[in-house]
């Protein structure tokens, strides 16, 4: 039997019972969730993390409106702290206690997978065929359809990258990088470092940071395979760890993992109150500032290689918009989340757009104009950071990969906070994870 969470199940099992409810009770719906009576005002609940001052949804949701009269949009940030760990264990919660939502926002496809895997979400492959849209053409899609159907619509474009205080560069005497390695990373990191901040910072998150230089792969990335076999063999996955080690406790140029956990930091803080100089990121960061404003210009670099000579490789994603499975109003939630992710993200000017038909540059543009300090954003090197890669290849992850990263995460703990070895590290990583994938095949 496969093995799930508790809390998921539960999120699958409300999410039929009310849709079946919503069916039996509801004779003036159609098949689709539309309300037959045009007098009848539908409001959409948009669960997802990011906060009004970043996000600006009002004045995008208001445009919506006006366009769409009997429409009405709820913007429904769960979190205040805009992450997006967070918000997810808050949706399980609303959703395991069967509160009501229309539209959820998803960060990354594992976390995303999991929940379709769930029954959370309603497949919108009968409404992009109605409409006679491809997906893949319309959009930049780094979400593949699972079991040949597609559960959402890209939104944001996402590209991983560094973020820099170009201050401290400047300082040190140091260049923007706009070709580099992993090796030149850890150079910098040490020469960055100096007795007031850390040249680097890498987050709790063991899915990027811990596996820094097997996610700079073109393919066979992640710690699953795409059949939902064990990548923990993968050398990479050993070379990230001896990295990620090496920064934090042997050049003490990365904040320790032993002060990220006890003093809970945050990766925005760490760099906006320039207690760090550098750290991995994407394109989020061009405007998610969170609550603070740089004093400082940032610069950017290309995702680093694993060696010299290799192609510019970079995951590509962004934020996908999902219906949920137990939303009464499944065409109007479809309608809207279409329109957001074509001219509403163009309109909202935050982020730049996984919609093929907008213009990049001018949207580039657009948001960071529209960012709290414009001046901030060190244009040349953004562009390049963001033009200089290709893609990696995208899988549909297997649902049960957020539980295999959770194993190889608890080991990779162990190892940072120096209780035990990297040969010990491995040997339990590759058994915990095919214990995982034993579990759910």
């Amino acid at each position: 039997m496969t093995k799930k969470w508790v809390s998921l199940l539960l999120v699958g099992l409300l999410a039929m019972f009310m849709l079946a409810a919503c069916s039996g009770k509801d004779e003036a719906s159609t098949d689709e969730g539309k309300s037959d009576s045009s007098d009848e005002e539908v409001t959409l609940k948009f669960v997802h993390w990011i906060n009004e001052d970043v996000g600006k949804w009002e004045d995008v949701i208001a445009k919506y409106e006006a366009e769409n009269p009997g429409i009405k949009v709820e913007s429904m940030p769960l979190v205040e702290n805009m992450n997006s760990q967070d918000y997810f264990k808050q949706l399980d919660l609303m959703a395991s206690a069967g509160e009501e939502m229309d539209l959820i926002l998803f960060s990354n496809p594992n976390d995303f997978a999991k929940r379709v895997d769930a029954g959370l979400l309603e497949p919108v492959t009968k409404f992009v065929e109605k409409e006679g849209i491809d997906i893949n053409e319309v959009y930049y899609n780094g979400y593949p359809a699972i079991n040949g159907d597609y559960y959402g619509l890209p939104m944001k474009n996402v590209t991983n990258l560094v973020m820099l205080n170009k201050s401290h560069l400047d300082k040190a005497g140091l260049e923007i990088p706009t070709d580099w390695t992993w090796d030149d990373y850890a150079e910098y990191a040490k020469k960055l470092t100096t007795d007031g901040h850390y040249g680097s910072y890498l987050h709790t998150w063991h899915n990027l940071y811990s596996v820094l230089k097997t996610i700079s792969k073109e393919k066979d990335n992640l710690i699953l395979l795409e059949d939902g076999t064990s990548n923990a063999t993968d050398p990479m996955i050993r070379a990230s760890l001896e990295l990620r080690n090496q920064l934090e406790n042997v050049d003490k140029s990365s904040v320790p993992f032993t002060e990220i956990l006890s003093q809970k930091m945050d990766y925005r803080q760490q760099f906006f109150s320039q207690s760090a100089s550098m750290v991995p990121t994407a394109s989020f960061m061009i405007t998610e500032w969170g609550q603070f404003t740089p004093q400082f210009e940032i610069a950017w670099a290309p995702w680093p290689k694993n060696k010299e000579g290799d192609k510019g490789i970079a995951p590509m994603g962004g934020d996908l918009i999902s219906i949920a499975k137990s939303s009464k109003h499944k065409q109007e939630a479809y309608d809207f989340m279409r329109w957001l992710t074509t001219e509403g993200i163009v309109e909202q000017g935050i982020w730049t757009p996984s919609w093929k038909d907008a213009d990049m540059d001018k949207a580039l543009e657009t948001v960071v104009n529209g960012s709290k300090k414009p001046d901030a954003v060190h244009m040349e090197s953004l562009k390049h950071a963001l033009t200089s890669v290709e893609a990696s290849e995208v899988i549909a992850p297997p649902p049960y990969i957020t539980e295999a990263y959770n194993e190889f995460g608890a080991e990779v703990e162990l190892y940072l906070l120096g209780e035990q070895d990297l040969d010990k590290t491995m040997k339990n990583i590759k058994e915990r994870v095919q214990a995982v994938v034993d579990a759910n095949q």
